[in-house]
């Protein structure tokens, strides 16, 4: 089983992580641990990382509600800084084509 790592930007400077099992059914499963206060998204990712790395070796990952993959949870404790660039990063490339409109033809 791998577990399901959610990181949530709470305010500008406020980041929180939570840990659940994978969901089988449409229903969310409530989360096992929650971390709320961490002041940057790469703090968080490295806190994640250092309480999963005993029992873990990959993880389902999210961000901001959005799936962004499975990592390798070493590598999220190696790379923290550059992980959290690239969540950051792909969460507005998605933001972005989610928020444009097509025009409708006039007609």
């Amino acid at each position: 089983m791998q577990p399901v790592l959610e990181f949530i930007q709470r305010h500008e400077r406020s980041y929180t992580y939570s840990v659940r099992a994978p969901q089988k059914s449409a229903a969310m499963r409530e989360a096992a641990y929650v971390d709320r206060g961490l002041t940057s998204l790469a703090a968080c990712v490295f806190d994640a990382a250092q309480a999963l790395s005993h029992n873990f070796p990959r993880a389902h990952i999210r961000y901001q509600g959005l799936c962004m993959g499975e990592i390798e949870v070493s590598r999220l404790r190696a790379c923290s800084e550059f992980i959290a660039q690239q969540l950051k990063a792909e969460y507005a490339r998605r933001s972005a084509s989610e928020s444009a409109v097509p025009i409708a033809a006039a007609g």
